[in-house]
C-alpha cells in the first residue's frame, strides 16, 4: 500500500476515536457555559470550545435553557491555550 493510505487510515481512526470519546451534557438550570466547561473539561477558560461544540443550538454563549444537551468535545493539550485566548478576547468585548 502507498504510504498517503496509511496516513488517512490513522486520521480517520484518530478521529472517530475523539468523536467517541465525546461526551453530552444536559443543562439544567442555572449552568453557563463557563460552569458546564469547568466541570466537564476541567477548565471554565475552555468554554469557547464547548460554544462553537453547539453553535446550532446556541444562538448566545451566555443563553443556555435547562433541557439542552450540548456535545463536550474533546480538547487537546496543544488546543488549549487558543481557546483560552479566545475567551478572553470574547470576554474583553
Amino acid at each position: 500500500m502507498k504510504r498517503w493510505v496509511f496516513a488517512v487510515i490513522a486520521l480517520l481512526g484518530s478521529s472517530a476515536a475523539a468523536a467517541q470519546s465525546s461526551k453530552v451534557h444536559e443543562v439544567v438550570a442555572g449552568e453557563s457555559l463557563w460552569s458546564i466547561a469547568g466541570s466537564t473539561v476541567g477548565d471554565p477558560t475552555l468554554w469557547p470550545a464547548l460554544y462553537r461544540a453547539n453553535r446550532d443550538q446556541i444562538k448566545a454563549p451566555s443563553v443556555l435553557y435547562p433541557g439542552q444537551k450540548l456535545t463536550i468535545p474533546v480538547i487537546e493539550p496543544s488546543q488549549r491555550q487558543a481557546v483560552r485566548r479566545e475567551a478572553e478576547a470574547l470576554d474583553a468585548k
